[in-house]
C-alpha cells in the first residue's frame, strides 16, 4: 500500500489513491465498496482482488505481493516490504485481520508503513472478501527480513518523528472526514479508506513528503472539478487540462482506477459538497 508519508527520513516517500445529484441514492445501506456480479463465491473473490488492488496492497508488496526492498539507508533503516506469499500462511484469518486493522504481528510485535489506520473501519462486507482473496495467492519468491534500524533511524523515531502502525491506530482510530449529511455516508467511509491516506483524515493535506515532491493538496480542490474531469482523475492522474500529478498518476493507474463509476461519483459529490459548505 503506497503511503505518502516521510519515514525515518524525508528521502523516502512511501505510500499510498459538476456532482451528480444522484450519486449515492442506490449506496449500500451498510457501509462498503460496491460489490461485484457474479454467483456468490466468484463475486467475493473479484470483490477481494478488487479491494487488494483499490487499497494498495500491490503499491508496496507488488502485483505478486512477493514484497521486496522499500529503504535501504543502512544509517537510517534497511526495510523490505513483507512477502505476503510466505507471511499469511503462519497466520489465522483473525491475526490477519488483527495485522490489517491494528497494524501489530501475531505475537505483538509492530508492523511499520502499514497504513492499518485506514482500515480500522473498514466493514467486514470489504474485509472478509480481501482475506479469502488473499488465501488464494499461491506462495512465490523467499521470505525477507525484519526491519533493521540504524543510529538516525533510531532517533528519530525515540523523538517520535516516525512511529510504527500501532501507534497511528491508536491516534487515528477514531478520525475520519468531516461528516456531511447522510447522503454521503458512503463516500466518507470509501475516502476514509483511500484519499485520507495522502491528504489525511481530515482531507487538509499537508506538506511535502519529501524534498522535490509536491505538498499534498486540501481536497477542496476537488470542488473545481466536474464530474467526468473527476472520472479522469481517478482513472489516469491526469489533472484539468491534461497535466500530469507525479504520484497521483501512478496512484490513480494502480488503485483508483479499479474503482467503479458509482463509487467515483459517489466520492466526487461528497468532496464537491465538502467544498461547497459554509465555513
Amino acid at each position: 500500500m503506497r503511503r505518502t508519508i516521510p519515514i525515518l527520513a524525508a528521502v523516502m516517500l512511501t505510500a499510498c489513491g459538476g456532482a451528480d445529484g444522484n450519486a449515492t441514492a442506490e449506496a449500500p445501506s451498510a457501509p462498503q465498496f460496491e460489490m461485484a456480479a457474479g454467483a456468490a463465491p466468484d463475486a467475493q473473490l473479484a470483490h477481494g482482488e478488487r479491494m487488494a488492488r483499490v487499497l494498495g496492497c500491490m503499491g508496496c508488496h507488488g502485483d505478486d505481493l512477493t514484497g521486496g526492498p522499500w529503504i535501504e539507508e543502512p544509517a537510517l533503516a534497511v526495510l523490505f516490504t513483507s512477502n505476503l506469499t510466505r507471511a499469511l500462511p503462519g497466520y489465522s484469518d483473525a491475526q490477519l485481520e488483527q495485522a490489517l486493522r491494528e497494524g501489530t504481528r501475531p505475537d505483538g510485535s509492530d508492523l511499520w508503513e502499514m497504513p492499518s489506520s485506514l482500515f480500522t473501519q473498514l466493514s467486514e462486507a470489504d474485509m472478509a472478501p480481501l482475506i479469502a482473496w488473499l488465501r488464494t495467492v499461491p506462495p512465490a519468491g523467499e521470505a525477507h527480513p525484519r526491519m533493521v534500524l540504524g543510529p538516525a533511524g533510531r532517533q528519530m523515531i525515540d523523538a517520535g518523528q516516525v512511529k510504527p502502525a500501532a501507534q497511528h491506530v491508536r491516534e487515528e482510530r477514531e478520525q475520519g472526514p468531516p461528516a456531511l449529511d447522510g447522503s454521503h455516508d458512503w463516500a466518507r467511509y470509501m475516502v476514509r479508506a483511500t484519499c485520507a491516506e495522502c491528504h489525511g483524515m481530515n482531507l487538509q493535506g499537508g506538506p511535502p513528503p519529501a524534498p522535490g515532491a509536491a505538498a499534498r493538496p486540501d481536497l477542496v480542490i476537488a470542488g473545481a472539478y466536474s464530474r467526468d474531469e473527476f472520472r479522469q482523475l481517478l482513472r489516469t492522474g491526469a489533472a484539468t487540462g491534461g497535466r500530469q500529478l507525479a504520484l497521483m498518476a501512478e496512484v490513480a493507474r494502480g488503485r483508483y482506477a479499479h474503482l467503479t463509476d458509482r463509487e467515483i461519483d459517489a466520492i466526487h459529490a461528497y468532496l464537491v459538497a465538502r467544498a461547497n459548505r459554509p465555513q
